[in-house]
């Protein structure tokens, strides 16, 4: 009695009977030949809007505060995050502030230390809700509809998860397939994908960026985490709008957000400078060569190849930084204050963003120089 008393038997019950309903559902559902492809796409769109409105919503907008947005825009996080069955905003943020403020601790509730399994799902079969404390979130408690979700979280998450699916499903005549598949299966891959970030972005990839902690990059986790696969960059630059920085970093929730800004629908976009970035880079690559029991002729290597070339990169970053700084105070002086001198303003822009380039450019060929250096060592 004492150990069934330590279940949550609400979550415990929600994490068993939808997997079980889902799978089998579909799988009759495929057996009978009654899946169409309406309710298909339909459960794709669902599973991009639940998806994004956690990564977002619940976890960039309101846990992390890197940008703000259009109450349209909060609306539509908190009812399709509450579809997700994650819990409501305040739960699902109290928690994950405190996953950052405690890394690899006791006090991190999904603490990977514990093991996968606890990591990825295990602690919510045993989470005492008794214990949450929302002094970490008093700032979001102030929030007229993040108060108002947390108050009917469960109606909300119903009533978009499960009804509207099968509402519209009926226009094609599959409201069970709209229940089940748009509805349970959907909620299962929503979750396994959120679980994914606490458990294998913990335990395999890089850390680029910190080693003191155990998040990591986990490029493939980001192609089905709408971008969050990014984790060790992410504890490193909590306040970050972004988690791929790179161009070619898959983070559709970044594209997300930076198309929101261009409408109007979300401002105060955080981001953090290069050149903090990059320094946090190289003190990581510098700290594991420290680590290495070098030969004397590597040693020598080190001081003669190694050392020179941050000591130029810093230049660089230093430039970089400068030049960023001008331009931005050039372009919020505006083509009003050159006092209708408008081909001088844009030769001036011009000029400047030619010299940000090139100081660009030259960082980034002395970052992959670095690189290359780096790996001969190791």
């Amino acid at each position: 009695m004492h150990l069934m008393k330590k279940f949550n038997w609400p979550n415990t019950l929600f994490l068993t009977i939808v997997p079980a309903i889902a799978i089998v559902g579909t799988t009759l559902i495929i057996m009978k030949g009654a899946l169409h492809w309406q309710t298909l796409v339909l459960a794709f769109v669902y599973i991009i809007f639940t998806g994004m409105a956690v990564t977002g919503g619940y976890h960039r907008l309101f846990s992390h505060l890197s940008y703000k947005a259009h109450p349209i825009v909060r609306l539509f996080y908190l009812l399709f995050g509450a579809a997700a069955f994650e819990g409501s905003a305040l739960e699902w943020c109290t928690d994950h502030r405190n996953h950052h403020r405690y890394t690899d601790t006791d006090r991190d509730p999904y603490d990977i230390k514990k093991g996968f399994w606890f990591a990825h799902m295990g602690w919510l079969f045993h989470l005492d809700t008794s214990k949450r404390d929302y002094s970490n979130v008093d700032d979001l408690k102030q929030d007229p509809l993040v108060a108002w979700q947390h108050r009917h979280v469960v109606l909300i998450g119903t009533f978009v998860s499960f009804i509207m699916p099968m509402l519209i499903a009926m226009l094609w005549g599959d409201p069970w397939g709209g229940l089940i598949i748009a509805g349970a299966l959907r909620i299962t891959v929503n979750q396994q994908f959120t679980f994914c970030i606490n458990s294998v972005c913990h335990l395999w990839g890089k850390r680029s960026y910190s080693e003191g902690q155990s998040a990591r990059d986990n490029w493939v986790t980001a192609l089905f985490t709408y971008g969050e696969g990014f984790h060790n960059f992410h504890h490193q630059f909590p306040l970050d709008y972004r988690n791929g920085i790179r161009y070619f970093h898959f983070d559709p929730t970044k594209w997300l957000i930076r198309s929101l800004s261009y409408l109007g629908l979300a401002y105060d976009l955080k981001q953090v400078s290069i050149a903090k970035i990059v320094q946090y880079k190289l003190r990581v690559d510098e700290n594991r060569l420290k680590s290495l029991n070098l030969t004397d002729s590597f040693s020598d290597y080190v001081k003669n190849s190694i050392d020179p070339l941050r000591e130029s990169l810093m230049q660089v970053l230093a430039r970089v930084e400068e030049l960023e700084k001008s331009y931005r105070e050039l372009k919020q002086q505006g083509i009003d204050s050159m006092m209708g001198k408008v081909e001088e303003y844009r030769q001036r822009l011009s000029e400047q963003r030619a010299r940000l380039y090139e100081a660009r450019s030259e960082l980034r060929q002395g970052l992959s120089q670095w690189s290359r250096l780096v790996k001969v060592i190791k």
